[in-house]
């Protein structure tokens, strides 16, 4: 039988050479997207939640922090477009990835597997709610957005488990966000990094999912889609999906 800590560098080894194949392509790239969802699930399972290297990865946007709001009556970007300033940040973080990755094979060589990564609940992985400046807590009374997707969600409710569609509806809200005149440079910001954590949580099996990161990051893409209302009938839509993520994740953090 393999050691453990044998099977965590191998493991983490076959991440590196897998980023060689995935540097060339963009943030919204599947394969680049199912990369970044398997290395970070050998990190929060080689590593205690307060790891430094865990921070490190968890925090790379593999794109540009700040957003550019589209002039008014500008024709909106076509479906897949990169901007060269996100082309260059993404391959900046795959630099920061390869080092953070480098430096935690050896620290296993070092000093082993922690004990506190290796199989700890989900509930209690790291999460990273708390970082990129969303936190936002979900009070406020249901609104126009909200009513019309909740109704959507539930004559829906058998396609919005899937993936797929999920991820579709989240890509869609991103583009929204970014064109929308009534939030502030500063929401735009955080509604794209909301977005793209749950994104990178739906591509996880379910009983792999931190909770409480979809609820946090799902209240604020809600939150957020409330303040959008120039969009408002644009985005209905596409809130289905965040709806019944958050009503799972407030089910599976009950249970």
């Amino acid at each position: 039988m393999e050691p453990l800590d044998q099977k965590a560098v191998r493991l983490l080894n076959e991440q590196l050479k897998g980023l060689e194949s995935v540097r060339g392509l963009n943030y919204k790239d599947p394969a680049f997207k199912a990369w970044r969802v398997q290395t970070m699930s050998y990190l929060e399972l080689f590593l205690p939640p307060s790891s430094a290297y865990m921070y490190s990865f968890e925090n790379l946007s593999f794109a540009r922090r700040s957003f550019r709001r589209p002039a008014w009556g500008s024709r909106p970007k076509p479906p897949g477009y990169v901007s060269r300033e996100d082309q260059y940040h993404f391959a900046e973080d795959c630099k920061t990835a390869e080092g953070t990755i480098k430096a935690v094979v050896k620290h296993i060589e070092e000093f082993g597997v922690s004990g506190h990564g290796l199989g700890r609940p989900v509930d209690n992985v790291r999460g990273g709610a708390n970082h990129g400046g969303v936190h936002q807590t979900f009070n406020a009374s249901v609104s126009l957005n909200q009513a019309i997707a909740a109704d959507s969600a539930t004559q829906n409710v058998g396609h919005l488990g899937d993936a797929m569609a999920m991820g579709a509806s989240l890509e869609e809200i991103r583009g929204l966000f970014e064109q929308s005149q009534n939030l502030t440079q500063g929401q735009v910001r955080e509604g794209l990094v909301a977005v793209d954590a749950l994104s990178l949580q739906i591509q996880k099996p379910e009983h792999q999912r931190n909770w409480k990161s979809v609820l946090d990051y799902g209240q604020a893409v809600l939150t957020l889609a409330d303040k959008a209302t120039d969009l408002a009938h644009k985005l209905a839509p596409y809130l289905p999906a965040v709806i019944t993520l958050v009503q799972n994740a407030k089910h599976a953090l009950m249970t």
